[in-house]
């Protein structure tokens, strides 16, 4: 049997689940390579801390992705449910304005409960995917129909990419817009809503070139074109990244050999791991690793293409388009093809809150496979 072809009904995909401890394991070790140094310099003292944290975050996200494999999909998918869920993700985010935020570099993106940093804005993510699917399954009529279908989603969309644009995070209410509008064409979005929404985005960026120079955002969205113009200060990090990635070259320094990582290029365990990775084992470790993104993205679209109800179809789609969507911004960001942000690369960069929901979501997608899949 191809590795391509789905598993038999009544089987979970084993590929996918290969693929997901693959990149969890390769996460862990690549974490405590890119953490090593500067743990032991200027972080916590213990050259172990990142490890230890990253380990016990993929043991509770596997937990997670257990789980949800065995829970009925329909459940969660179900228009009350997920409208729990939706309110849920709500309160969290608005939990980040409260005495429980946690403020990092002038950004509030965070919450602590019970001594644990939680991120609402990765939640929210796949809480949107999931009401969004249950939204538009539960009437599939509500995509032709703006009063009672469309307005309500871009409603939805506007209060929560902007509650998360003021902690500050763009990036993160752009991936979010970018999954909810890609669920709703596949549902059947009439495609003019979408050159009026790519309209209205181009419309902001202008806005912030032409009208916000001084501003934070003005910087971000040119550095990225000569990072090294503005090398010591808003380009650094992107220009570190560069170095990084062009030490590697084809075949890499070798696995925990990298430069970069020794204070040149600021939390390299976090959103920039790529370059240390490509510094580490080069232009070959990063294509391998693309390919296998790649395969993991067709295994979650032929899931999604196989799925026996509209649900299935919806949820599946959202999921695949969210792991696609951070794959690529993470690279574009990483190799300067686009304006630096603050997105993961998934199950890879270090951070407990996105590998947990990668691997729930994970979990979701392996449900449909078992239940929905047809023989290839």
């Amino acid at each position: 049997m191809s590795i391509l072809k789905l598993s038999k009904k009544g089987e979970y995909d084993f590929l996918v689940i290969l693929l997901v401890v693959l990149f969890v394991v390769f996460g862990i070790v690549m974490v405590f390579s890119a953490s090593y140094y500067s743990t032991m310099n200027i972080g916590e003292g213990d050259p172990y801390y990142y490890l230890k944290r990253q380990c016990a975050f993929a043991m509770m996200g596997i937990v997670s992705m257990l789980v949800f494999m065995k829970v009925d999909y329909h459940w969660y998918t179900n228009i009350r449910v997920a409208t729990v869920v939706l309110g849920l993700c709500f309160l969290l985010l608005i939990l980040v304005y409260t005495p429980l935020g946690v403020t990092v570099n002038y950004a509030t993106r965070w919450i602590v409960v019970m001594g644990i940093r939680i991120t609402p804005s990765e939640i929210t993510k796949l809480g949107l995917i999931i009401f969004t699917a249950a939204f538009l399954a539960d009437k599939p009529e509500r995509i032709r129909k703006f009063t009672t279908g469309l307005a309500p989603l871009f409603a939805i969309m506007a209060v929560y990419a902007g509650i998360i644009i003021k902690q500050p995070n763009l990036s993160t209410a752009i991936v979010i817009c970018a999954i909810m509008v890609a669920i709703m064409l596949i549902a059947g979005l009439n495609w003019g809503y979408l050159v009026g929404l790519i309209g209205v985005f181009i419309a902001g960026m202008m806005y912030i070139l032409s009208f916000k120079q001084d501003t934070h955002w003005y910087a971000r969205l040119t550095n990225f074109m000569d990072p090294f113009a503005n090398k010591l200060e808003e380009g650094y990090q992107v220009s570190q990244s560069l170095i990084a990635l062009g030490n590697g070259g084809v075949t890499g320094r070798g696995l925990g050999a990298s430069i970069t990582k020794y204070l040149y290029l600021p939390e390299p365990q976090n959103d920039f791991i790529l370059a240390i990775i490509g510094e580490e084992l080069g232009f070959i470790g990063i294509a391998v690793m693309m390919i296998c993104y790649l395969i993991l993205i067709y295994r979650g679209l032929a899931i999604a293409i196989n799925a026996k109800d509209k649900a299935g179809l919806l949820l599946a789609s959202g999921i695949t388009m969210m792991l696609a969507v951070q794959v690529i911004i993470n690279v574009a960001v990483v190799t300067a093809s686009m304006p630096a942000t603050g997105i993961t690369l998934p199950f890879v960069s270090y951070g407990g809150t996105s590998l947990i929901v990668f691997l729930t979501s994970m979990g979701m997608l392996l449900n449909i496979s078992r239940k929905d899949n047809k023989k290839a």
